[in-house]
């Protein structure tokens, strides 16, 4: 007998997101379909984009994420998806370069949150 499970996606991540706000750029990789975006949430692993039309669950894209400090590129694949409201994405390939600089953002994110003493 199967089992089904109804976890929430955030419930599943291997890996915590932490809110970031920056615009995005998203290319179905098959298809060549563009959309302008937003991420709401990032973490090591993926992150959640704001867009009205997202992709279907498994396409693959090509994501840019333009902010003051750079742009992270990485091959990625759209895991879950909100009609109207937008898509979770899973990180599949990223240059050492993105990796570095996604680490940035995320000490950063990590710094802002420790209270001072």
């Amino acid at each position: 007998m199967q089992r089904k499970t109804t976890l929430e996606p955030a419930k599943k991540r291997a890996v915590r997101r932490c809110a970031f706000v920056a615009s995005a750029e998203v290319t179905d990789t098959a298809s060549g379909t563009k959309l302008s975006a937003r991420t709401s949430e990032i973490g090591m692993g993926g992150c959640y984009i704001d867009v009205l039309n997202p992709f279907p669950v498994g396409t693959p894209i090509q994501l840019r994420i333009l902010r003051d400090q750079g742009v992270f590129s990485a091959n990625a694949k759209v895991v879950y998806c909100d009609p109207k409201f937008g898509m979770g994405v899973a990180f599949a390939e990223m240059a050492s370069k993105d990796k570095a600089l996604l680490e940035t953002w995320l000490a950063e994110i990590v710094m802002l949150l420790k209270p001072v003493s």
